[in-house]
């Protein structure tokens, strides 16, 4: 088992507030499902292509328990312990590229704090040697596309799937 990297926590200025970004532990799953009553439905939706109202107990504890080698979470959390952002990615089996994802609580949104959760983590994925982030994005979230887009992610659309398949190149 891999030992907790505790040496990636670090404390952001972010848009007047000073958050805790480091690497999720097991003891953020009850933080997930309390911070998923503050998202939309369909944030929720969005980010796990699936209709669910609320995180799970068992889906949480899925998304908080990660090896550090194979997959990688950064959690931003406010003052108050409050998980309010989540970046992730999860590598292929080459182990040259991953899936990445981001999350930020729905009352936090379009402020600079996904952007800067990304960067984070890409900058962390290069250090591992990951050389693509990729992603399914639901093709009706326009805010999603946008956000990618800006990234400097390229689309791929395909008429026959209700997903669009984003990739960028990290070298």
């Amino acid at each position: 088992m891999t030992t907790y990297p505790d040496f990636l926590s670090q404390h952001i200025n972010w848009y007047g507030s000073r958050l805790l970004v480091r690497p999720v532990c097991p003891d953020d799953a009850p933080r997930f499902v309390a911070a998923s009553f503050l998202c939309s439905a369909e944030d929720l939706r969005f980010r796990f292509l699936n209709s669910i109202r609320r995180l799970s107990e068992r889906l949480a504890a899925q998304l908080t328990q990660i090896d550090y080698e194979q997959h990688m979470a950064f959690v931003a959390e406010n003052l108050k312990g409050e998980v309010v952002a989540v970046a992730r990615f999860a590598r292929d089996t080459l182990k040259k590229s991953a899936e990445c994802a981001v999350i930020v609580r729905t009352d936090l949104q379009r402020h600079g704090l996904g952007s800067m959760m990304h960067k984070l983590l890409e900058d962390y994925a290069v250090t591992r040697g990951i050389t693509e982030f990729w992603g399914v994005v639901d093709q009706d979230n326009a805010r999603a596309l946008s956000f990618f887009h800006q990234l400097n992610f390229s689309a791929s659309f395909r008429i026959d799937l209700p997903f669009v398949h984003i990739a960028k190149s990290l070298v």
